[in-house]
């Protein structure tokens, strides 16, 4: 039953991410064209969050997905290992992977983050936040492992 609830806390963990991920960088997005004097009305914002959520998500989330795969194994030896509070490795754990899978993102794509909303510290800051919802969202749904006596 435990491994069941984690991978189903996994799953849950990777949706909340990719969705929090994708409306926040598109937020940002919104913002910078509005900043540069895009006139971006209620609907062209409602039709933006539409698209990246129906096409940018899938492919965010399957990065995510591999992303916290690491994380999620790391922060429970992590936890075991220093027996730091639960839920806050696995926050860190989160918002960890986000930073890392953006910094290496942008590495291979030659210096160019392909996410868009998170070409600024505040957009970056938003993505890792996005992480540690997800992160506090796993630790919340899975079990505490029994310590063998």
């Amino acid at each position: 039953m435990g491994f069941l609830r984690a991978l189903g806390g996994y799953a849950v963990a990777v949706v909340v991410l990719a969705v929090v991920a994708v409306v926040l960088q598109s937020g940002f997005v919104l913002m910078m064209l509005g900043e540069v004097g895009a006139d971006i009305g209620p609907e062209a914002f409602a039709r933006m969050m539409i698209d990246d959520l129906t096409g940018f998500a899938p492919l965010y989330g399957a990065l995510i997905a591999i992303g916290l795969l690491v994380a999620f194994p790391v922060a429970a030896l992590l936890h075991r290992l220093t027996k730091l509070h639960r839920t806050l490795v696995f926050a860190g754990a989160g918002g960890v992977c986000m930073l890392v899978m953006l910094l290496a993102m942008e590495q291979v794509f030659f210096g160019v983050q392909l996410v868009a909303g998170a070409r600024t510290l505040p957009g970056l800051a938003s993505q890792i936040l996005a992480g540690v919802i997800a992160g506090w969202v796993f630790a919340q749904i899975t079990p505490v492992p029994r310590r063998a006596a």
